[in-house]
């Protein structure tokens, strides 16, 4: 459950990616395992993701392995043991609920390039511009930003733009010639778009605010998508017509019959994800075959 919890803080706190944490069902368990727990997360297309699981072992691999330990009445006992991990796969997840149309959009606190700063202007102005440029990367990076200055005299302007966006950088920081005559640059946020005009004496608090509001902002708007795209149903019908017309996950009560588990599946394409901790409502008729539910499960299509 620690481990789980680990996962849960690092897909949500830093990947700013909303998770469901649960149970899995037997049939879905990892094989071997006594009791597997997962979080669940919602890519763009409605589909799961298994962000990550962790599995109680018992003593059954410890038996398989022969894994012992001496107990402190000096007789060999059987180890009970866990496993638990996450992949790669939560790149995948990353680019596929955060990315749109112009790239990848990455959140700050995982961002190898959290701000890039593109100096503009003509030739004439260009060493005085750059050199300012240069005195303001060093406030950033003293400051702890990850900050990449892109000064290439051979690319226009808005080329870099395209690629940065492309790349997914938070922030995009503009400074040209009237700019550093009035002791400002213009902040561009990735998430939105927006233009802010800011003091190049309150810079460094500028960005680390600007930072903060981006990764807030990627979890909520995730949030919404998930809680947008989540349905509470009550019949096998239901959840046939939701996955054939709509994208999504959808809550479900289930007998725990593993023969009404295959039927969804046979049916409906869906799969059970979890039986979640915290369900934002309790079922109490299994959606298969009609009868009193044991559990509250999520269902829905995965990768």
């Amino acid at each position: 459950m620690k481990m789980l919890e680990i996962y849960r803080e690092v897909v949500e706190e830093y990947l700013a990616i909303p998770v469901i944490v649960g149970q899995k069902t037997k049939s879905e368990k990892f094989a071997g395992a006594v009791d597997t727990y997962s979080i669940e997360a919602m890519m763009k297309d409605g589909r799961a993701v298994q962000a990550g699981t962790s599995h109680y072992m018992g003593t059954n691999f410890a038996k398989a392995f022969e894994i012992q330990y001496l107990s402190r009445n000096n007789v060999l006992e059987l180890a009970y043991t866990t496993s638990w991990g996450v992949s790669t796969r939560l790149i995948g997840a990353l680019i596929m609920v955060h990315g749109d149309d112009r790239g990848l959009v990455l959140p700050p606190k995982v961002a190898p390039t959290q701000v890039v700063m593109i100096p503009i202007g003509p030739p004439k102005t260009r060493d005085a511009v750059v050199g300012r440029a240069d005195e303001l990367f060093t406030e950033l990076k003293k400051a702890g930003v990850r900050v990449k200055m892109d000064d290439r005299s051979d690319v226009r302007p808005g080329w870099k733009f395209n690629e940065y966006e492309m790349r997914g950088v938070p922030i995009r920081l503009e400074i040209g010639p009237r700019d550093m005559e009035n002791g400002v640059c213009v902040l561009v946020s990735r998430i939105t778009g927006e233009k802010k005009v800011v003091e190049q004496a309150n810079l460094v608090e500028e960005i680390q605010a600007m930072l903060t509001q981006i990764q807030v902002d990627l979890l909520e708007r995730a949030r919404t998508f998930m809680s947008d795209n989540f349905y509470s149903v009550d019949t096998l019908d239901e959840m046939k017509e939701l996955m054939e017309n709509k994208r999504g996950f959808t809550l479900a009560g289930w007998c725990g019959s593993e023969a009404c588990e295959d039927k969804v599946r046979e049916v409906t394409g869906a799969t059970s994800r979890n039986i979640p901790f915290q369900p934002a409502e309790e079922k109490h008729t299994c959606l298969a075959c009609g009868e009193q539910a044991e559990h509250t499960v999520v269902f829905a299509r995965a990768y």
